[in-house]
């Protein structure tokens, strides 16, 4: 089975303060687009794609060069959703990852589980946590009208795994919600959903935490310096 990953790296770093695209913020003196590029490589991936902003080619291609990383770059979209329908375009694999490089710190073991499920079959496949937080839901007036079981309830994580013939149908048939990011897709899962199709849940961590503000950044720096320590006393 050909697999193939599409990292998108084409949102802007607002929430978080920057100036610069997000992806090329830097986690530990490294840009979170080359620690997702490398954690899909660690986990068995070589074909990679990139979806970047307009105008920031060289600044990706030698985040990623000087890192020792190869990718291929696409140009996205207005939206996510949009970005990534142009990284999937170029894929020429069974089955494809869609990852946020927010996710940046993503452990392979997830991804790998990703992908075994894949191999078993599945066609849509998603990590996923057990929430653990009560979920209300509110009216306009932010009034509390249910108050919902979280025991059937998941947080959502990327890469999401499917069959490329597939998200491209998912893709298609939703394109004309991706002209925004008020009416774009949450997920590439929830697109799938819209076809009808069983999207198959695996096993996520809380480690693939989505890198938004400035307070996820300093918790993702102490995941890194955390991973450092247990490295060098596993080597001792």
């Amino acid at each position: 089975m050909k697999i193939a990953a599409v990292i998108v790296g084409a949102g802007s770093g607002s929430r978080l303060g920057a100036q610069i695209p997000k992806a090329l913020v830097k986690l530990a003196g490294e840009t979170l687009i080359v620690h997702a590029v490398r954690g899909v490589c660690e986990a068995g991936i070589s074909d990679v794609i990139v979806t970047i902003p307009a105008g920031y080619e060289y600044e990706f291609s030698t985040a990623l060069e000087n890192a020792g990383l190869r990718a291929r770059l696409v140009v996205g979209g207005r939206t996510r959703q949009e970005s990534v329908a142009h990284g999937v375009a170029v894929v020429d694999a069974d089955v494809v990852l869609v990852h946020d490089a927010a996710r940046a710190l993503t452990p392979s073991a997830v991804i790998r589980s990703v992908v075994a499920a894949l191999e078993n079959g599945h066609r849509a496949v998603i990590p996923v946590l057990a929430v653990t937080d009560t979920i209300k839901k509110t009216d306009a007036n932010d009034v509390v009208t249910e108050t919902l079981d979280r025991s059937i309830l998941r947080a959502v994580q990327t890469p999401q795994g499917f069959d490329t013939d597939l998200l491209r149908r998912a893709h298609e048939q939703g394109k004309r919600m991706s002209e925004s990011e008020q009416s774009a897709a949450p997920d590439d899962a929830a697109l799938v959903e819209l076809l009808g199709e069983p999207v198959f849940c695996v096993q996520g961590d809380a480690e693939s935490m989505k890198v938004t503000t400035p307070f996820d950044l300093a918790v993702a720096e102490l995941i890194v310096s955390q991973r450092t320590v247990n490295c060098h006393e596993s080597t001792r």
